[in-house]
């Protein structure tokens, strides 16, 4: 039931007799509303804190924590940072803290959320090369999404190309991930 604009009524009996038709026809009485208040109120200190706050909540102490699955009250914020569509964000991404900030990431086609792998010479690209020893480049079904390096193979070894990426101080691929504030 809708809210009565009151200022029309002229005040005195009108104005008491509206606010009574209202409240009887309310789903929620004033004492239902109290008692709603004193059960609801203690549970408001687990709710997750506004979006201005969010480190604070999800992040005290400023441990630096693994990467663990995105609770909901992050999906929209976490689409926003990312710049991808809610859905991906709710079945693929993950949260952590890194010195007291709140970062997510979301795994997509080539982005790899846990720990990077920054071995220069895995065995898997080892018997790439091997069997393919003039390769230009070794595939990432070969070396995995996790490696922070490309290579290709020169005589049957793999050599470490240039572009390689960042790893954060807590062993992640910095670019994969965001920091929500």
């Amino acid at each position: 039931m809708g809210f009565l604009l009151y200022s029309n009524l002229g005040g005195g009996a009108a104005l008491a007799e509206a606010r009574r038709r209202e409240m009887k026809h309310s789903r929620l009485s004033a004492g239902g509303a109290a008692v709603l208040w004193l059960v609801a109120s203690p549970l408001l200190a687990f709710a997750p804190a506004a979006a201005s706050n969010l480190p604070a909540a999800y992040c005290s102490g400023g441990a630096t924590t693994s990467g663990r699955p995105l609770p909901p009250s992050l999906v929209a914020a976490a689409a926003q940072a990312l710049a991808v569509d809610a859905a991906l964000v709710r079945t693929g991404a993950y949260y952590r803290c890194s010195a007291g900030r709140l970062l997510v990431c979301a795994v997509g086609a080539n982005l790899w959320c846990g720990k990077a792998e920054t071995d220069i010479r895995p065995p898997s690209v080892v018997a790439y090369c091997r069997r393919n020893p003039d390769a230009a480049l070794a595939p990432m079904a070969t070396t995995g999404h996790a490696t922070i390096h490309a290579w290709r193979c020169v005589n049957g070894a793999p050599q470490v190309e240039p572009t390689s990426m960042a790893v954060d101080s807590a062993g992640y691929i910095a670019d994969n991930w965001r920091e929500l504030d």
